[in-house]
């Protein structure tokens, strides 16, 4: 293609952040047999996009934006347009427009732009114009529908130097809201990509960036939920991205989302999701997040959207991952009704397997609450809801694993025997073989 990498300090040299995610790769929607042929026919005649002039791009007067022209337009031939007029800022604009259209129209076209070398073509233009927010907005938005969910160009956009730009440009426009929305997603599909890219997204300043459109747009619902997303596929499963994201505020940052949005299931959902991938198996962070009142803002979530089944298991799983391996955390979210909201999302989304899932591991780690506690009839219930987990979703075996271990230490910890007669006494219900396998698996514990 032979467009050169950009350099994005040469366009933002005093934005640049100095600072410094689950990683399942993106793939790439299959095309049917149609978009196929269509891709060939375009693909036949990329050779010739650097030389051939845009005449209806040309045509097009200084004061209005065609978009009827621009749908009978090729990638290739906008793609010369926005080389060939790298100086004129309306037509960038315009060829950048015309770009991010094709790709809503036909994600087809996602291929093609990354082929051609849209990417970088697309950079280049835009550091030429660095203080046109308009330019930067629409150009930005070119970026992350080219890279969404496209593995191969959301590579190339992290190997150019994408990431930088867009923290850059986040920096310097941190005011206006429809880039930190545009440079939160791109953050995230990056971090989502594979652990190369998470990590490059990471030492680009990613972090920083998602936290400083937090803040500043903390008001805004849309760009809270986002920069959760962001953070969440950040944090997965990377330790050293889970303590630039604590060190920074982050924590607290999430919290006040959710404490600001009581009203937005989505933002408690993802929310919930940065909390789970933070506090996993990590005491320090489980600790903080009680200290500021995370388990109450996770449990009210929970209280509030009691009929989205996101929430339900976005909270469950929070919870879960709050207290696991910690008795002080189990006591403390017990404390504050845990057992009581795990139960009842479980009752109210019964045929919501990830609920149930869920809802099960709450169970399993507070079971030692639960059997300890001289409430007996929690401990029943939680009993019941594994018993009907168990019988009606006999081929989940994520469901059955999950309730299995929640059964098994309720036992464990159970030396009134409560466990043992609330399963004989549904043994009408469960049938004599789902009995004594469940039977079994108690008597292992004992």
């Amino acid at each position: 293609m032979g467009v050169a990498m950009p350099d994005p300090t040469l366009s933002f040299s005093n934005s640049v952040p100095t600072m410094r995610e689950n990683t399942r790769p993106l793939g790439v929607t299959k095309r049917g047999a149609r978009g196929a042929r269509r891709h060939r026919q375009r693909s036949c005649r990329q050779e010739s996009w650097a030389q051939e002039p845009c005449a209806e791009l040309q045509s097009t007067t200084a004061t209005s934006w065609d978009a009827d022209v621009a749908k009978s337009l090729r990638a290739s031939e906008v793609l010369q347009h926005v080389t060939s007029s790298a100086s004129e800022p309306k037509s960038i604009q315009w060829g950048c427009q015309a770009l991010s259209d094709l790709v809503s129209s036909d994600p087809e076209s996602q291929d093609e732009i990354g082929n051609l070398g849209g990417i970088e073509a697309v950079m280049n233009a835009l550091m030429k114009f660095p203080d046109e927010a308009n330019i930067q907005i629409t150009g930005i938005e070119v970026l992350e529908k080219a890279a969404a969910g496209h593995m191969k160009n959301t590579v190339r956009l992290v190997a150019c130097n994408g990431i930088k730009f867009t923290v850059a440009a986040m920096g310097k426009f941190s005011e206006l809201q429809r880039i930190q929305e545009l440079g939160c997603k791109i953050i995230r599909n990056a971090s989502a990509c594979n652990t190369e890219c998470q990590a490059k997204v990471a030492t680009d300043g990613g972090v920083r960036a998602v936290l400083d459109a937090l803040r500043v747009h903390h008001s805004t619902a849309r760009v809270q939920e986002l920069g959760c997303r962001a953070l969440k596929e950040l944090a997965a499963y990377c330790s050293a991205n889970q303590e630039d994201i604590a060190a920074k505020g982050g924590i607290q940052a999430v919290l006040l989302a959710m404490d600001t949005h009581p009203d937005v299931p989505s933002v408690h959902e993802v929310a919930c999701g940065v909390l789970r991938n933070l506090a996993a198996c990590n005491a320090d962070y489980q600790v903080c997040i009680a200290h500021c009142g995370g388990v109450q803002l996770v449990l009210q979530a929970m209280q509030a959207h009691a009929g989205v089944a996101k929430v339900q298991w976005a909270g469950c799983w929070a919870i879960f991952c709050i207290s696991v391996h910690n008795e002080e955390m189990q006591a403390h979210v017990a404390t504050h009704g845990a057992v009581r909201a795990a139960l009842k999302a479980m009752e109210q989304h019964q045929t919501d397997g990830h609920v149930q899932e869920a809802g099960c591991w709450v169970l399993k780690e507070l079971a030692r609450v639960i059997s300890m506690s001289t409430d007996t009839a929690t401990l029943s219930a939680s009993v019941q809801v594994l018993l009907k987990v168990l019988g009606s979703f006999q081929t989940s075996k994520a469901v059955q694993v999950a309730a299995n271990s929640a059964l098994r230490q309720l036992s464990t910890f159970d030396t009134g025997g409560c466990v043992r007669r609330v399963c004989v006494g549904r043994s009408g219900r469960l049938g004599q073989s789902t009995t004594m396998r469940i039977l079994t698996t108690i008597d292992e514990c004992e």
